[in-house]
């Protein structure tokens, strides 16, 4: 009998599931930043002392549109770093989730595919959590910057802000952050799908068994043959995850300087910003690439695998 649903419908249902279940801890996670930052502000004037008179004066001179742009930039990336970091402590997890709560046979009786069956769960958390919880950031970090710049300068200058240049730069910043999470995720797929396949073949003892074994591995290849292959891999790979996000390639234009007016450097930013995700896609020429992938099919293809039996 045919399915009469599309793939496309069914990888939906299957994304809505993963919302349907973990919708409350995600919009939890997506408002704490946000929630810490209106207590902070709520608290009364931002009467910050520091010993260093320059630094104080710098502070004090602080402009309001340069208050505002880092109100949004903390809000969206307190909310983004706190899901991606809960997004990948949690992937570990997902291949062993339906065979742990006894529901694997319900889903190997309903015609998905195992392929979308492990890739709706994989792009709703590593991917689409943290960008929702990005664009929520982004949100409150705006509906909050008239009580920062209140707080720093006086709520008027806040109606008198170059609204386009700041949201101009706002969304610049969003854009770059979501690509980088594109990247990043993919530099770092081999090790996440890696734990995932330990996880589902060894169960509880799978992440130890994994650590242990590239210890050792590494450890052997370092020192009989003079080689820490293991070691220059992993650190090659979260260097490109990291640069993945920023190059630390921005020119001296970017550079905001407390008391200088800040509308210069916030109109620069989409050009930077674009330049240096320019950057990051070269990377992506890098040969670790090619290894990176094929770690990663190889590892998904264990996960369709212990997922085929199905315990």
């Amino acid at each position: 009998m045919t399915n009469p649903l599309p793939l496309s419908r069914r990888f939906a249902t299957l994304v809505q599931r993963e919302w349907l279940q973990h919708h409350r801890a995600w919009l939890i996670l997506s408002v704490v930043t946000p929630l810490v930052m209106l207590a902070l502000l709520s608290l009364g004037r931002m009467d910050v002392t520091f010993d260093d008179d320059e630094t104080q004066r710098q502070l004090s001179a602080l402009p309001a549109a340069g208050v505002a742009l880092l109100t949004i930039m903390a809000a969206a990336i307190g909310c983004f770093v706190l899901a991606w970091m809960s997004s990948l402590l949690q992937a570990p997890g997902l291949a062993r989730r339906d065979s742990s709560d006894r529901s694997i046979e319900f889903w190997l009786s309903l015609p998905v595919g195992h392929v979308p069956a492990l890739a709706a769960p994989l792009l709703t958390h590593l991917l689409l959590f943290p960008l929702g919880a990005l664009a929520v950031g982004t949100v409150l970090g705006l509906a909050l910057s008239p009580l920062s710049v209140a707080r720093f300068a006086t709520l008027g200058e806040w109606f008198t802000l170059p609204w386009g240049l700041l949201l101009g730069a706002s969304l610049s910043l969003v854009l770059r952050t979501a690509l980088g999470l594109l990247l990043a995720t993919l530099w770092l797929s081999p090790l996440i799908l890696l734990a995932m396949a330990a996880s589902a073949w060894l169960k509880r003892w799978g992440l130890p068994a994994l650590v242990a074994g590239l210890l050792v591995v590494g450890g052997l290849l370092d020192k009989l043959y003079g080689n820490p292959l293991i070691t220059a891999v992993g650190e090659r790979l979260f260097t490109l995850a990291g640069q993945s996000f920023v190059t630390g390639r921005a020119p001296s234009s970017m550079k905001m300087v407390p008391g200088e007016d800040p509308t210069a450097a916030m109109g620069a930013l989409p050009g930077a910003l674009w330049a240096d995700a320019g950057h990051a896609l070269a990377a992506l020429a890098d040969p670790l690439l090619a290894l990176a992938l094929a770690v990663s099919c190889a590892c998904f293809g264990l996960l369709v695998l212990r997922r085929r039996r199905g315990n």
